[in-house]
C-alpha cells in the first residue's frame, strides 16, 4: 500500500500477507474420518445384479410393455353376466317393486300434539274358522258311516252305475241303514251348501250377506230347493197316479245326492285351504262333478219312467218342468 501525502511527500510501504495463498486448514466436522482414510459403507450399496440376469429382466419388462391388451368378451356374454347379477336383485318374482299409492290424507289434530302419524293399511282377511268346523263335522259324519255301515256305502256307489243294485236297495228298504242315510243326507246339505257359498264368492255374486250369514243363506236355499222339489214330485205323482214311479225316482235322487256329498267333500276342503289365489282348477272340478252326477240322475229318471211305459212327451215335459225350470229360475234370482 502506498500512501502519498502532499505536504511532506513521504512514501510509506506496508507489507501485508496475501490471504489467497494461505492454506486454511479444513474444519473437521463431527462424524468425519481423519485425512488420508477412505471408508465405504458397502451395506448401503445396491446389490450388484449379474449382466445375464439384468438382460433377462429387461426382456421381461419389454415383453409386458409390448404385450397386446386382452380381448374383451362378446356382448352376448356380457349381457348374460349382467342378467345373472340382476336376477339376484329380484323383489319376489318381479324385477321391479310394485308401487303402492296411499290416497288417505293424514290431517293433524287441532291442538298439534298428535305426534307422529303413519299411514295404516287395512288387511282384508276373512275369517273362515266356521268353515273348518263345518268340514270337521262332515268328516266325523262320513267316518262314522264308513266305519259302521261300510257295506251300505259300497252298495250306494254301485247303485249310481248299476240300475239293478238300485232296484234291489229300493225293494229291500232296510231300516237298519236309516241312520246312515240320515247322516249322509246331513253331510250332503253341509257340503253342498259350503260349495254354493264358495261359488258365490268365486263368481262375485252380489248378495246382502257375507261370511257366516252367507253360508246360512246358502244352507236355507239348498234345503228349500230340495224340499220344495220333492214335494212337487209327490204332488204330481199323486195327480197322475204314478206314486210308485215317483217314489223310486226320489229314492234314486236321494242316493245320488248322498254320493254327491261324499265326492264333493274333498273338493270343498281343497278350495277352503287352497294355497294359491287362482281357484279355477278346484272350482271347475267341483262343477264338473256336480254336473256329471246330475245328468246321471236325469238318465236314471228316464230309464225308470220308460220301463213303466210312460209317454215320452209327458216324460220330457215332466223333467223340463221339475228339473230344468227351477234351475233357470234359481240362476235368474241369484245372478240376474
Amino acid at each position: 500500500m502506498v500512501s502519498l501525502q502532499a505536504e511532506t511527500m513521504e512514501i510509506r510501504f506496508t507489507n501485508q500477507q496475501d490471504t489467497t495463498k494461505v492454506k486454511t486448514p479444513v474444519v473437521k466436522l463431527p462424524g468425519m474420518h481423519e485425512a488420508g482414510q477412505l471408508k465405504i459403507d458397502r451395506t448401503a450399496l445396491l446389490p450388484i445384479v449379474p449382466l445375464p440376469e439384468r438382460q433377462t429382466e429387461m426382456k421381461k419388462a419389454d415383453t409386458l410393455e409390448t404385450a397386446p391388451a386382452p380381448t374383451p368378451p362378446p356382448r352376448a356374454q356380457q349381457r348374460y353376466w349382467w342378467w345373472q347379477q340382476e336376477s339376484k336383485l329380484l323383489v319376489g318374482d318381479s324385477r321391479y317393486m310394485e308401487p303402492y299409492n296411499e290416497s288417505r290424507l293424514i290431517v293433524p289434530s287441532e291442538n298439534g300434539n298428535s305426534g307422529l302419524q303413519l299411514p295404516v293399511r287395512k288387511i282384508n282377511q276373512t275369517n273362515y274358522d266356521w268353515l273348518t268346523l263345518v268340514l270337521l263335522i262332515a268328516l266325523v259324519l262320513f267316518a262314522s258311516v264308513r266305519t259302521i255301515w261300510n257295506k251300505y256305502v259300497v252298495s250306494l256307489f254301485h247303485s249310481v252305475v248299476n240300475y239293478a243294485t238300485s232296484i234291489r236297495m229300493f225293494q229291500e228298504k232296510n231300516t237298519s241303514v236309516t241312520p246312515a242315510a240320515f247322516q249322509l243326507d246331513l253331510l250332503f246339505y253341509l257340503i253342498f251348501s259350503a260349495f254354493t257359498f264358495q261359488l258365490i264368492h268365486f263368481f262375485n255374486i252380489n248378495l246382502p250377506f257375507s261370511n257366516l250369514k252367507l253360508f246360512i243363506f246358502s244352507t236355507g236355499l239348498i234345503l228349500s230347493y230340495f224340499l220344495f222339489k220333492k214335494l212337487i214330485y209327490r204332488i204330481i205323482g199323486f195327480l197322475i197316479e204314478k206314486n210308485g214311479e215317483t217314489a223310486e225316482y226320489l229314492f234314486n235322487m236321494n242316493n245320488f245326492t248322498r254320493i254327491a256329498g261324499i265326492v264333493l267333500f274333498p273338493v270343498v276342503a281343497i278350495i277352503a285351504f287352497y294355497p294359491f289365489d287362482n281357484l279355477n282348477v278346484p272350482i271347475t272340478a267341483g262343477i264338473i262333478l256336480v254336473t256329471a252326477i246330475y245328468f246321471l240322475l236325469i238318465i236314471r229318471g228316464f230309464v225308470i219312467l220308460l220301463k213303466k211305459q210312460f209317454s215320452i212327451f209327458y216324460l220330457f215335459l215332466y223333467f223340463c218342468t221339475l228339473e230344468f225350470l227351477p234351475l233357470v229360475l234359481l240362476y235368474k234370482i241369484l245372478v240376474v
